[in-house]
């Protein structure tokens, strides 16, 4: 007997909560539309919501009239477009249920191409205010955020040249390759990916400090190719993967000494 996968539990057209905000406001969220994800093309339950306008610091009646026009971003590059967004995710326990507000019947004929989690609410609504309250303070922050995310990026590229130039090979042989890889890729996935790591490093060392950089150039190809015959089979490297698997090979790289050829994987590789 096969199971089927319990469905999210989202709320119905019409309910309406009081949304927390990072600075202790509220604002407002409505469920314009029940729906299947992708005009019902998946199976997968979403909701299309939309955000008050209105944000403050108690929670609101749901009659109040205010709570009814809909947010329009207008910082950074939105564009006065609408907070308009599919959401499969269920209702976060900190929301507040504050009754029904039944949506228009020209907001139920409302689309969106777009897909977010409840956060996104959160995180517009009060950028929003912030833009239309107090711009001077909000990008006073983005600038200062700004300049901390550079030196970050900065001293992470400085330690990763630092490892790149000091890995062996022998080290690889000992390293856990893609400890990030725990819910995904599945299981079968994660093995078989390092089982090619190891047995590339294993042949690298083999062939030993006297092999031709044909040698190790075609090591280094096989490795790429054989991930590329498992992706076939499995279909589990997505963008993320990608830049794991590149990540790590790049390790493999520089360690059996071609690490002045950039981006080799990006010869090879399918995915």
């Amino acid at each position: 007997m096969s199971l089927k996968k319990k469905k999210t539990s989202l709320p119905v057209r019409g309910s309406a909560f009081a949304v927390p905000l990072e600075d202790g406001r509220y604002t407002v969220c409505r469920v314009l539309t029940n729906a299947r994800n992708d005009l019902e093309r998946s199976s997968i339950d979403s909701v299309l919501v939309t955000c008050s306008q209105w944000v403050g610091s108690e929670v609101p009646d749901s009659n109040d009239p205010e709570l009814i026009p809909m947010l329009h971003l207008t910082h950074g590059s939105w564009k006065n477009k609408p907070v308009l967004i599919w959401i499969e995710k269920k209702i976060p326990a900190d929301f507040i249920s504050i009754g029904m507000i039944e949506p228009t019947e020209k907001e139920k004929t409302f689309e969106s191409p777009s897909h977010a989690e409840w956060i996104f609410i959160q995180f517009q609504a009060l950028r929003q205010w912030r833009w239309d309250h107090d711009r001077e303070a909000l990008q006073a922050e983005d600038v200062e955020k700004k300049s901390e995310e550079g030196r970050q990026r900065a001293q992470e590229v400085k330690a990763r040249n630092k490892y790149l130039k000091t890995i062996t090979l022998a080290q690889l042989l000992d390293h856990q390759f893609f400890p990030q890889w725990k819910q995904y890729p599945p299981r079968k996935a994660i093995t078989a990916s390092r089982i090619i790591m190891n047995e590339t490093i294993v042949e690298l060392i083999e062939l030993g400090d006297s092999a031709t950089q044909a040698d190790r150039m075609q090591c280094l190809q096989n490795c790429i190719e054989s991930f590329n015959l498992i992706d076939k089979k499995m279909e589990f490297i997505e963008t993320v993967e990608r830049e794991h698997i590149c990540s790590e090979f790049e390790a493999i790289v520089h360690a059996c000494g071609l690490g002045h050829h950039k981006n080799l994987a990006d010869e090879w590789r399918d995915w």
